[in-house]
């Protein structure tokens, strides 16, 4: 397989959230992880956690992408630095089988929190889940919807990290490329696009895509 790279490449606010401000702060996490079997007798993750933002003044219709010559239908353009959450040391590896990779990213929205103290507490946090669940034997589709669950109650301050959290979390999901991906990346990028929506009290409706390249 040939060395790859994947990242979150633009970002449409379909409609902002329902806060007092008149503009929405959004940050995007990911936590991305790789279980190696070493000897066929313990299973050792490493993982990272890629923060996108937070990205100030965005409204309704406004696309947040890596390159501003591509222009949104409607709404402005914001920029962000591409950053890559694979590989793990964000430079392009080779990647053999989705099976072997586990990708979850939260929709987040800024109020008053440091989102650097949530990114590194959520990290902490996952990479223990994922350790204690690699070992104890749990299959990958058990892992993706505890780590799930895990992700969600992390960043909705139910589970408790030691850095105190204002910003609410709208959404979490995998990022699951298709099957093929990887045979087909060869010849074009791979996108997986994903819609999260906040809690129908909070509002707010945003588009995310990502990208896979050949490297």
């Amino acid at each position: 397989m040939p060395n790859v790279k994947i990242a979150l490449t633009k970002m449409r606010c379909i409609s902002e959230t329902n806060e007092y401000s008149d503009s929405d702060e959004p940050y995007v996490l990911v936590f991305a992880a790789q279980i190696r079997n070493i000897g066929g007798l313990v299973n050792i993750p490493a993982a990272v956690t890629v923060m996108y933002g937070p990205w100030e003044d965005v409204d309704n219709g406004d696309l947040i992408s890596t390159s501003v010559s591509i222009p949104g239908p409607i709404g402005k353009i914001l920029n962000h630095p591409s950053e890559n959450f694979w590989g793990l040391d964000g430079k392009p590896h080779e990647l053999n089988n989705l099976d072997d990779v586990i990708f979850l990213t939260a929709l987040m929205e800024n109020d008053d929190a440091q989102a650097g103290g949530i990114r590194a507490g959520l990290h902490a946090q996952l990479f223990a889940s994922i350790s204690s669940y690699a070992n104890a034997g749990m299959s990958r589709s058990s892992m993706v919807s505890h780590l799930i669950k895990d992700m969600r109650d992390i960043l909705k301050g139910i589970t408790v990290t030691g850095i105190p959290s204002s910003d609410d979390l709208l959404g979490v999901s995998e990022v699951r490329f298709d099957n093929d991906a990887l045979q087909k990346v060869t010849k074009q990028t791979q996108v997986k696009n994903i819609e999260i929506k906040g809690p129908s009290d909070q509002g707010g409706h945003y588009r995310l895509r990502f990208e896979m390249n050949k490297a």
